[in-house]
């Protein structure tokens, strides 16, 4: 059985992609890991040294972990959910879990503070997304109303999709039984008309709907805002567009995302 696994820092933003993480895993009959990195405080000694406490911020994290963890197994009974905390560099220690499990999805919150200019836990989320070697979900704060029903791709018609990118975001979608949409976006400095109008996915030919915009973040939140979209995904290649999109300096352009959680799928 793969595994979930949903960071937490124990604020409402985290705690809200938990429960999401939970109902993706009872969607996809997955196990759900809660994961928690905790700091380990430095404590000045009357010697003039420094020493690093472990134990009760280890304690806490445990703690609190655990209630999340029976909390979320209230809510959702069939789902079979373990707990972890441990400390160190976030990263590494994401990569280090992923690389020891079959991981389906990395699920990470995102909370907005001073017009999207400022994250809580959010900027681990946006240091990983599409760059660890398993799908991580960015789930926005405000987005309460957790379902999973319809799931936009977002495609360069002028390249092409490769199979194994794919693989792992296919037998989601079949697991899930979600309803596809394929879009590419054409700005206005694009001067030759899209290569490919349509994918294969999952056996099945989809048209790739092309949509007129000044860039892409502007033309994905109008798709999304007159159509039922309850995820973006979006596949992440180095030195491109979409992998820079994730990038720490550019965290604005994540405005968009408001209101549907983004799947970044690592090339």
């Amino acid at each position: 059985m793969k595994t979930i696994i949903a960071g937490t820092d124990f604020t409402p933003s985290s705690i809200n992609a938990c429960k999401y993480a939970a109902l993706l895993a009872q969607k996809l009959n997955c196990k759900l890991t809660i994961f928690n990195l905790f700091d380990a405080p430095i404590i000045h000694s009357n010697v003039g040294l420094y020493g690093i406490s472990y134990s009760a911020q280890r304690s806490a994290s445990r703690h609190n972990t655990h209630k999340l963890s029976s909390e979320l197994q209230k809510l959702f009974p069939k789902v079979k959910i373990e707990s972890f905390t441990t400390s160190g560099e976030f990263k590494n220690e994401l990569e280090n879990f992923t690389a020891q499990h079959q991981i389906e999805a990395a699920v990470m919150g995102l909370e907005a503070k001073d017009k999207i200019s400022k994250f809580i836990y959010g900027s681990h989320s946006i240091d990983i997304a599409g760059k660890i070697n398993c799908p991580v979900i960015i789930v926005p704060s405000k987005y309460k109303t957790h379902k999973l029903s319809n799931i936009l791709l977002t495609v360069d018609s002028s390249e092409k999709l490769h199979k194994p990118t794919l693989s792992g975001f296919e037998k989601f979608v079949e697991k899930s039984k979600i309803k596809l949409a394929l879009l590419h976006v054409r700005t206005a400095d694009e001067i030759s008309d899209p290569v490919i109008t349509t994918a294969k996915i999952n056996g099945s030919k989809l048209p790739i709907k092309i949509l007129e915009a000044k860039d892409m973040q502007s033309g994905i939140k109008k798709y999304i805002n007159k159509r039922a979209v309850d995820m973006v995904a979006i596949i992440s290649k180095k030195h491109s567009v979409f992998y820079n999109f994730f990038s720490e300096s550019n965290t604005k352009k994540m405005a968009f995302v408001a209101k549907v959680p983004v799947m970044a799928i690592h090339e």
